[in-house]
């Protein structure tokens, strides 16, 4: 007999949203990286100018899907507190992301949302 979760786990994919664009902006910028040979920097390349298929999709969608996905967490979490389920798993890992998300836009390690801005 195993031991069943409470938690949905859908709900720590919630809670990790802030690290989505995180996550396709490191990935955008690693895959010019092999395009290009060097890492990108501030206008050099443009981000348009790389004709990328997965660029049709407007890559501020990902950050507007954050606050989205928290406003859905926080109605998830509510809800289960209320019915007597701490979750607070949940709650810390979607603080954390929120803060890893908010220092990295602050710091912005490596040029990338300048470039990507640009």
């Amino acid at each position: 007999m195993g031991i069943v979760s409470e938690r949905p786990k859908w709900s720590i994919v919630l809670a990790t949203a802030p690290l989505w664009p995180i996550a396709w902006l490191i990935g955008f910028a690693s895959l010019a990286r092999v395009k290009l040979g060097v890492w990108p920097r501030y206008d050099q390349p443009d981000p348009q100018d790389l004709h990328w298929p997965f660029l049709d999709i407007p890559p501020l969608l990902m950050f507007l899907l954050v606050p989205v996905a928290l406003l859905v967490l926080l109605i998830i979490v509510s809800r289960r507190w209320i019915a007597g389920h701490r979750d607070w798993t949940t709650i810390l890992v979607a603080i954390g992301s929120f803060t890893v998300l908010v220092l990295w836009l602050r710091l912005d390690p490596g040029g990338f949302i300048e470039w990507w801005l640009d």
